[in-house]
């Protein structure tokens, strides 16, 4: 008997249920409560976050058995519970991927390289707001300079007129090359000259380094220069430290059958922890996707290992050739989704600040909806290439060390061909296949849209070439 069932209630679960129908029941109702599947609902937000905090409690072990014997009050998280926009904030994957492909690192360093380069805009605007108070200052100057009654400009023009024509008549000398001294003297003089003319104007001590800046710079400033050279050596050893961590991690999970006799039972007992380490990690939120996206890893990076140590290495360098090309693709794939998304917000954009009747309630909805899948793809398209690259060198450091012989690292080889090939046929049962996170549907729903819209949008360009071929003679 357990204290309370309102959490296992409202997951529509029993008190004996496992992890994994506990996370299969969460990520249904994830769907159906969320608040963007139900405009107009009141209540959805507040089911939404009711299921969030069911599932924080009954995925952790330790506030389940304290719920289950003391009820709710005694089973509330260390940090309290998490509003499920923020839960949501591991989206591919979470921690359960974390052995597998260590912690994903995009989201950190777009934010960091771009918390950086954002300092030099905000510096930028002040530098052009101090740029146009020297501006203001100067044309007032100008004006205030100006003789304002006409006998005091015709004198000055008697006397102009005659300092010309004194200054003809005069011999002229030539030009002498200033001394060093002189040259020194004018800097501090010209230094000077712009520190009075940046008084004179008002600037704040803020200001007027900002102004210096400006004066000197070229794009970024070495302050900001510095800090993203420090930022990209940081990102580097946090990057070696990940693929050690993971070889390590990896060469220990498949030694369950390198280290051993490797016959048909130990094969199958290997292939079945694997199969079952599928069965949970795929409930994850874009868990099918990063299964896949390790799996074909595996499977590419062994294959190509394998195939070199036959036929001199000529195989080798034709698989070689093809992760190349793979890469290339991938690379192509990911530019392509973020530019997909950039546009889209653009068009956002647009249409937003055009208004009129045909931008409704419901359209900016779409729009918004349409906006978040392309986002969410592009994250995702960038987090995958990040995932295969950081594997491609676990790899490489796993069947690449010289330090063991090579009958072992084919071992190692074929072991991955094992577990790669389950991950990447990794599959959610016929019952599951609508079981989709709010955030994966989203990015699926985007990402057809565009193909429809690049099938009719190709459709329409060959029809109209069709028409303007000329006839064959």
């Amino acid at each position: 008997m357990v204290a309370d069932t309102s959490y296992y209630d409202a997951l529509g679960v029993p008190p004996t249920a496992t992890q994994i129908e506990i996370k299969k029941a969460y990520r249904k109702l994830a769907i159906t409560t969320h608040p963007d599947k139900n405009p107009g609902d009141e209540t959805a937000h507040t089911r939404f976050q009711a299921i969030g905090e069911a599932y924080q409690v009954l995925s952790d072990d330790e506030l389940r058995q304290r719920y289950d014997k003391f009820g709710k009050e005694d089973a509330v998280p260390g940090g309290g519970f998490e509003d499920p926009s923020e839960f949501f904030s591991m989206i591919f994957g979470g921690s359960a991927f974390v052995d597998l492909i260590g912690e994903i690192s995009l989201m950190k360093d777009l934010t960091t390289t771009m918390d950086i380069t954002m300092q030099q805009m905000e510096e930028d605007e002040l530098a052009a707001s101090a740029e146009e108070k020297l501006n203001i200052h100067e044309q007032e100057t100008k004006t205030g300079a100006a003789p304002t009654e006409g006998a005091t400009a015709e004198g000055a023009t008697t006397e102009g007129t005659t300092a010309t024509a004194a200054a003809a008549a005069a011999p002229q000398e030539p030009e002498k090359t200033p001394p060093r001294r002189y040259l020194g003297q004018q800097a501090i003089m010209d230094k000077s000259e712009e520190e009075a003319r940046m008084e004179a104007a008002g600037l704040s001590p803020e200001e007027k380094e900002l102004r210096k800046k400006e004066k000197k710079k070229g794009g970024l400033t070495k302050e900001q220069q510095d800090r993203l050279a420090a930022y990209e050596l940081e990102r580097k050893k946090a990057r070696e430290e990940r693929v050690n961590t993971l070889a390590t991690k990896l060469v220990d999970k498949i030694s369950v059958w390198t280290e051993t006799d490797k016959s048909p039972d130990v094969t199958h007992a290997f292939e079945e922890k694997i199969r079952l380490e599928v069965e949970n990690l795929k409930m994850e939120s874009f868990g099918l996707e990063i299964l896949h996206a390790i799996g074909a890893t595996y499977v590419q990076k062994s294959t190509s290992f394998l195939k070199s140590q036959k036929f001199l290495g000529i195989s080798g360098f034709f698989s070689r050739l093809k992760d190349k090309g793979t890469l290339a693709k991938e690379t192509w794939t990911t530019i392509s989704t973020a530019i997909d998304a950039q546009m889209t917000m653009e068009e956002m954009a647009k249409m937003e600040e055009r208004g009129g009747e045909e931008w409704t309630d419901e359209k900016k909805a779409e729009y918004e909806k349409k906006v978040t899948g392309k986002i969410l793809a592009a994250a995702w398209r960038g987090s995958k290439f990040e995932i295969q690259s950081v594997l491609r060198d676990v790899c490489d450091q796993v069947l690449g060390d010289k330090s063991i012989r090579l009958e072992k690292r084919v071992e190692r080889a074929h072991a991955l061909v094992l577990a790669g090939n389950i991950y990447a046929k990794a599959e959610r049962d016929p019952e599951e296949e609508g079981d989709y996170m709010a955030f994966e549907q989203l990015m699926t729903e985007a990402m057809q849209k565009k193909g429809k819209e690049e099938k009719k949008k190709n459709k329409h360009k060959s029809k109209h070439e069709d028409i303007d071929e000329p006839p064959v003679a």
